[in-house]
């Protein structure tokens, strides 16, 4: 008998959970389509993370009895917790040995609405901004919102991994070529003064951009699912079609390192940037914030 080799990237849900999903998370996607990018849904495999301003507010898996299980970094509920427990039973989980670190929650398919309601996601959010979970978070947060969703460009993913490359990609993006078929755009974030910048930014999308092209069957059917199960879900408006098709050509997944920064030093560092990608010619572009759209380039 032969055995199907498995995807190396599986970033959606399976078809029963996609159903329930859809069903459950009516009012909580509403909410996030209302916050004028503020939160975000970005699906996983066979679940999905909700995300205020690029920092994960919680991850969110179906379980098999129907309920959902919610892990939320303790940090960010901890003066919430009484408001929860009307929504949720809780329950500690070991992560990175702290068994302190995150909290599950598990809800009920009819609490969804009570525990993810828009004060307890604005409380969690003032936590999170408290603590900030760093500068290129939030510059990647800042292309999103500047770089809307569209036909011409979809900002389809973040902080990208898969089964064989747990390197992150910051931003994956779809950008649509004259024949209506979609290619990968491979986004790095770096601040201007990072000395990454200099060299090492353009290697990593380099390398991010050639495991693509070794995979691009795996990830082309992967993101038409993705943005697929994200059209039915309701997180693209009407305008958006019901599907896509992604280019299977390896030379069409394309690299970008975006630097955010005006000060001389960040001029200096993508300066340094583009030689060094010219003389290895690695085909990938750079630039810097925010002189223009992406979708322009």
């Amino acid at each position: 008998m032969t055995i199907e080799a498995k995807p190396v990237i599986e970033r959606y849900l399976r078809p029963q959970n996609y159903d329930r999903v859809q069903r459950d998370f009516k009012p909580v996607i509403r909410l996030i389509n209302s916050s004028y990018g503020e939160y975000s849904l970005q699906l996983r495999e066979d679940c999905f993370n909700i995300y205020y301003q690029g920092n994960s507010i919680a991850k969110v898996e179906p379980n098999k009895n129907g309920t959902y299980t919610a892990s939320i970094h303790s940090e960010f509920v901890k003066d919430l917790l009484e408001d929860l427990d009307k929504y949720s039973d809780i329950k500690h989980s070991s992560n990175d040995g702290n068994s302190n670190r995150y909290l599950r929650f598990r809800i009920q398919p009819d609490n969804l609405h009570g525990f993810f309601q828009r004060k307890h996601l604005n409380r969690i959010s003032g936590r999170i901004r408290s603590v900030h979970n760093g500068e290129e978070i939030t510059m990647e947060q800042v292309i999103v919102t500047d770089n809307p969703l569209s036909r011409d460009y979809i900002i389809i993913d973040r902080q990208v991994a898969d089964h064989t490359n747990w390197s992150r990609v910051d931003l994956l993006s779809l950008k649509r070529d004259s024949n209506d078929k979609y290619y990968f755009v491979v986004i790095e974030v770096k601040l201007g003064r990072n000395p990454e910048l200099r060299h090492k930014a353009g290697e990593q999308v380099s390398t991010y951009v050639r495991h693509i092209r070794e995979h691009i069957d795996d990830y082309c059917a992967c993101y038409e699912l993705n943005y697929q199960q994200k059209k039915g879900l309701g997180l693209f408006g009407n305008e958006m079609p019901d599907s896509i098709v992604i280019c299977r050509e390896q030379s069409s997944v394309k690299g970008l390192v975006v630097s955010c920064g005006y000060s001389l030093v960040a001029d200096e560092n993508i300066k340094s940037l583009k030689r060094v990608i010219r003389s290895n010619a690695w085909g990938i572009a750079a630039y810097q914030m925010p002189r223009m759209k992406l979708s322009d380039i």
